[in-house]
């Protein structure tokens, strides 16, 4: 009968509710009938190649695992990182306290080392905390080998890096709220280095406003200039290109193909650590096309609405508010400089009778041709407004008393125009006042030369009367 053969082994044992190790020597007594087995516990001893007592000092958790991941040796740090009672920690194995998804990442790694194919790799996992929660720990881990045994342990530094990772979650958080955010504004958002060629983002946002794809502009940062507007180029790039470190605010347009225009807001602010150096760019791109072409519709709106309080709508002229304006600001000039100014008051003669012969559209032709005439025998620093019906008005600014009857006798003439009926004679009567100390306001001034003008009115009408008898 074959007896089994044995060899004689070493190994590091920690025998029950004793936390020492000891090293265990087994060695085989064979005799004629039977095989003994003597097996010697001596106390291990500090490994002479490894300093226990510094590796006791790190600040850093330090241990000593054997090849199944069973805890050997562990340092207060380590203890205090993982919350663990000493006695209670060493029951339990490097394996047992790491999350099972980074158990599987690590095999690889830790196969390597045993199989002599490498001296250390590092990798971040989870420890399983006493308090049931788990902390991130990057790991440095190193394979040596036992002088008493000669087999293979494994030295594992273990840095707590939880609040790096906590960091780097909300982060991560942070961004993909940002991207949320960012992907849905109406505006273009983007980010570059403190470098403006070196862009970090872009939203999708740019493929809609500049129609065409984003990452055109990754590729060459510069490629959102070429749809500016030739005479705003240089303006928008010397702004997004420029080593100020300022906020900007530029409008600019983009020109395309078809000859359509779209109107863009270009701002931005840059970003600094806490020592004060640039180390983001962040801008907005908006289409403000809309806002302009609104803008410009309440533009062309109130220059229309400016036009029907101060033009008269048929005749073109100023209209009674435009000219009762005027008339109370030279009033009040005169108060200040006694600068001579004139006030003519007009109306057409026979207007009803004309009105009624011929129907209202001859009737507004002749008004449309009392303010022609009005308007071609005045001087360029005079007005002429139209009172309302057939009644109008002219200031004469800074007027000399000399030139006063050479300007009422063009006035005075009759009034013709083209294709203008036969039978009709247009004539006007008109009162002219000139401002004097007798005035108190410019309501009295346009009152009194509105009854020197029914007065001249009267006057002509008596002669008119007498030369035919």
């Amino acid at each position: 009968m074959n007896t089994p053969e044995y060899e004689p082994f070493t190994k590091l044992v920690r025998l029950a509710h004793n936390k020492n190790i000891y090293v265990l020597k087994v060695s085989l007594i064979s005799t004629v009938s039977s095989n003994m087995f003597v097996a010697v516990f001596t106390l291990y001893q500090q490994d002479d190649d490894i300093n226990e007592a510094l590796l006791a000092r790190l600040p850093m958790g330090m241990v000593r695992v054997d090849r199944k991941g069973q805890f050997i040796t562990v340092n207060p740090a380590f203890v205090a990182l993982l919350g663990y009672e000493e006695d209670v920690l060493i029951e339990y194995s490097e394996y047992d306290l790491t999350h099972h998804s980074d158990i599987n990442r690590e095999k690889p790694l830790r196969e390597n080392l045993t199989l002599s194919l490498g001296n250390q790799y590092r990798v971040d996992k989870r420890y399983l905390h006493k308090n049931g929660h788990h902390i991130w720990v990057r790991t440095f881990v190193s394979s040596i080998v036992c002088k008493y045994t000669d087999q293979q342990q494994f030295l594992i530094a273990v840095l707590d890096i939880n609040e790096e990772k906590q960091l780097q979650d909300a982060i991560i958080t942070s961004e993909r709220r940002f991207r949320a955010i960012a992907e849905n504004v109406s505006s273009v958002v983007w980010i570059s280095a403190a470098d403006p060629m070196h862009l970090f983002y872009v939203n999708k946002r740019y493929d809609t406003i500049w129609e065409e794809n984003v990452e055109k502009l990754y590729r060459d940062p510069c490629a959102f200039l070429q749809k500016v507007h030739p005479s705003e180029r240089e303006l928008a790039k010397t702004t997004r290109f420029s080593s100020s470190t300022g906020s900007w605010n530029i409008n600019y347009r983009l020109l395309f193909t078809d000859g359509r225009v779209k109107h863009i807001r270009d701002s931005g602010n840059c970003v600094f650590d806490g020592s004060g150096d640039l180390i983001y760019r962040v801008g907005t791109l908006t289409d403000i096309t809309a806002e302009i072409d609104q803008r410009d519709t309440v533009v062309v709106m109130a220059k229309k609405l400016r036009e029907l309080v101060e033009f008269d709508s048929l005749t073109g002229i100023k209209s009674r508010h435009a000219i009762m304006t005027d008339i109370q600001e030279a009033y009040k000039e005169y108060t200040i400089t006694t600068d001579p100014s004139v006030l003519v008051y007009i109306d057409a003669d026979g207007f009803k009778d004309i009105n009624d012969s011929f129907g209202h559209e001859i009737g507004d032709k002749v008004l449309i041709a009392i303010a022609d005439h009005l308007t071609a025998n005045i001087r360029d620093s005079d007005v002429a407004g139209r009172i309302g019906g057939d009644e109008f008005v002219v200031l004469l600014r800074h007027t000399a008393k000399a030139e006063i009857p050479h300007i009422l006798e063009r006035l005075k003439c009759d009034i013709e125009w083209e294709d203008s009926p036969d039978g009709i004679n247009v004539s006007i009567s008109l009162g002219a006042i000139e401002l004097s100390e007798t005035v108190v306001s410019a309501e009295q001034w346009l009152s009194e030369a509105d009854k020197t003008m029914y007065q001249y009115k009267r006057e002509r009408k008596k002669a008119r009367l007498s030369r035919k008898h």
